[in-house]
């Protein structure tokens, strides 16, 4: 077997990315260096022209016939397979994932003459002062590529993820993933790194101890039938509900909520399954005016929270944030007004109405078969509130102070809202934090130990 290089290009310091590749290196007996690019230039020409400066003087330093694997920070090993298992007879081998165009996380290169002068020339496409740079992956583009799909000996070589993205690379025979910020809901955000943090250090944590990836039963609280009400008879009460397909991460929650109940003497109603006496067909989130209605009369206070939020500050109460209003809301990162995963509602005349004209307008609806099915829930609650004359945007709260999306997610804050996310990566993203701030920690990249053997 030829020997091999894995070259780790970094523009952001990331542990668990290093971490990864370097157990890779060692697990195969090949060499690891790393390029640590992290305080360079962030303009995607300059990183692109050292990133394949670098990859060129690796091909040049080495044999003939000698591999190199070129990884960023956003890419990580799954099965650690040879490369010559990949290569064959290749030149090099560059993968597509969820767009047409190859990604630019996960390359192999053979050192030889051919390689060489085709890497030479993406050095020439990305040098600066010339015709406008249309990216790296079009320039990636230019040279011949395979689709993820195309298997090499029995094994998918780069399969993407993403936090909304199905990790079906968790269960087929893959090299490699690659971190898609296309894929991700918002695509506006990019890529996390407190994301790419949690995925890394899971998959590193899994190979490492031959588990299973996305198994969280630790952090599962235990089921207790359909429906459980706890401390009951408060004046403010929560409720939420989560069916079996999203257990994972219902369970989750349902621990965190309890806690926070129990230690503030607040009532707690959770449902495990949609309710059949409300006779109401589709998704769980369509039974929130129900819910909400049913138990409004027996508090002073009903707040709403979604099966992927977690208090993440035990310690502050919720009453300042109910003082001199009636219903408690806060804004959407998107264009809604407010967003429905925490709603909190004061015990009026004019809320049970609201909640009441809701309920019939959803039993209405012809199709409540996905969450997002005619614009939603959230879509409905806006109206209904817009039509009672109840929705002042000026009462509406700043989404840092209460339900805050995970991606602007603060060590002061609150009540975090796990958006967007496919089921695996809510779990992941949410048994993670539940286990630090239980342990007391705070999530840090901490420093990048790089042990840099060559650095352009």
């Amino acid at each position: 077997m030829s020997s091999s290089t894995v070259l780790s290009y970094f523009v952001e310091r990331s542990p668990h990315s290093y971490a990864n590749h370097r157990e890779y290196a060692l697990a195969n007996g090949y060499r690891h260096e790393v390029v640590d690019a992290s305080e360079g230039p962030r303009g995607p020409q300059v990183q692109a022209l050292h990133k394949y400066e670098a990859l060129l003087e690796a091909l040049l330093r080495v044999e003939e016939g000698h591999f190199v694997l070129l990884l960023t920070e956003n890419a990580a090993i799954v099965d650690p397979a040879p490369l010559a298992n990949l290569m064959n007879e290749r030149e090099y081998l560059l993968v597509s994932t969820s767009s047409a165009l190859p990604q630019t996380d996960v390359q192999i290169w053979r050192s030889s003459t051919c390689s060489r002068a085709t890497v030479h020339d993406l050095v020439k496409q990305c040098k600066l002062g010339g015709t406008p740079f249309p990216g790296e992956a079009e320039v990636l583009a230019a040279h011949a590529f395979q689709p993820w799909h195309s298997l090499v000996n029995g094994m998918c070589p780069v399969m993407h993820t993403g936090p909304n993205v199905d990790p079906r690379w968790s269960l087929a025979p893959t090299f490699a993933i690659s971190i898609d910020k296309s894929t991700h809901s918002p695509v506006e955000m990019g890529i996390v790194p407190d994301f790419r943090n949690a995925l890394f250090r899971h998959v590193n944590h899994c190979k490492q101890r031959g588990k299973r990836f996305f198994s969280f039963a630790d952090s599962r609280a235990e089921s207790q039938g359909t429906r459980s009400s706890f401390n009951p008879g408060k004046s403010i009460a929560f409720v939420t509900l989560y069916t079996p397909e999203i257990a994972a991460y219902g369970r989750i929650a349902e621990r965190n909520f309890r806690e926070y109940c129990d230690r503030h003497g607040h009532t707690l109603y959770v449902h495990r399954e949609i309710p059949p006496e409300v006779g109401l067909r589709g998704t769980g989130n369509w039974l929130k005016p129900w819910l909400l209605h049913a138990y409004l009369n027996d508090h002073d206070w009903i707040v709403w929270l979604d099966a992927d939020v977690l208090f993440t500050d035990m310690a502050r109460r919720i009453e300042p944030l109910l003082e001199r209003r009636d219903r408690l809301l806060a804004r959407d990162v998107g264009q809604w007004p407010f967003n429905s995963g925490v709603m909190g509602f004061r015990k009026t005349e004019a809320n049970a109405s609201m909640l009441y004209g809701l309920m019939q307008r959803i039993a209405g609806l012809a199709d409540r078969s996905t969450v997002y099915a005619g614009n939603g829930d959230q879509f409905h609650f806006i109206n209904a509130l817009n039509e009672h004359g109840l929705l002042a945007e000026a009462e509406i709260l700043n989404p840092m102070i209460i339900n805050t999306p995970w991606f602007l997610r603060r060590p002061d804050s609150f009540v975090v809202h796990y958006l967007g996310m496919w089921t695996e990566m809510r779990a992941l993203m949410m048994d993670r934090d539940e286990r630090e701030r239980i342990a007391g920690t705070e999530k840090s990249d901490g420093d990048l130990a790089l042990s840099v053997e060559h650095t352009l």
